[in-house]
């Protein structure tokens, strides 16, 4: 089982100068794009949630993704894990007309990336930045390239998800509800 993004000080560090719905909103729009992808590349969620979270006497919020059951081509695992929840946040700040360079900083998901890049390299699949891409492996900008085209494909779901996960009580999702509601 993995559960996709963590909390970080860093992240609360950065969201202070947000605010809070808008925290929200990129939240969710993250989590949904981990969840939708996902979903169609044949994981199986468990839920997904957006929550406030304490570390160090810092509060800040955080999202989440369970996976019951995950993995199908490496391509899938790094696009669901390491790019997808990225891919839709930067999405949904350019639809709003809200992306800049600083808010697109302010989404980089490291942390998504840095756990597809573990779980890529614990199988023995080379993953390099940039072309030419190594044998046997992935090029990280391809498979950002093909997050954002997932997402645009699948925009309409990963909205639907999103704006769900926001009125959804705890502001969670069983992984059967966000199913429904993607007509997935």
């Amino acid at each position: 089982m993995y559960s996709l993004d963590a909390y970080t000080p860093e992240r609360q560090v950065q969201q202070q100068t947000m605010p809070l719905p808008l925290i929200q909103r990129g939240l969710a729009y993250h989590e949904a794009g981990h969840t939708v992808l996902g979903m169609l590349a044949g994981f199986t969620c468990e839920h997904t949630r957006i929550y406030t979270v304490t570390q160090n006497g810092l509060t800040g919020w955080t999202g989440t993704t369970t996976w019951a059951r995950s993995f199908a081509t490496y391509l899938d695992v790094a696009v669901v894990c390491g790019a997808s929840g990225q891919a839709a946040d930067l999405h949904q700040l350019a639809e709003s007309g809200r992306l800049t360079p600083e808010t697109a900083r302010l989404v980089a998901a490291d942390h998504d990336k840095q756990m597809a890049l573990n779980i890529l390299a614990a199988e023995g699949v080379p993953v390099s930045e940039t072309d030419p891409t190594p044998d046997g492996g992935l090029a990280w900008d391809q498979v950002m390239a093909t997050a954002q085209q997932r997402v645009e494909r699948e925009w309409d779901r990963i909205t639907a998800v999103a704006e769900a996960l926001l009125t959804a009580p705890n502001f969670t999702l069983s992984g059967a509800a966000a199913a429904r509601i993607a007509n997935i």
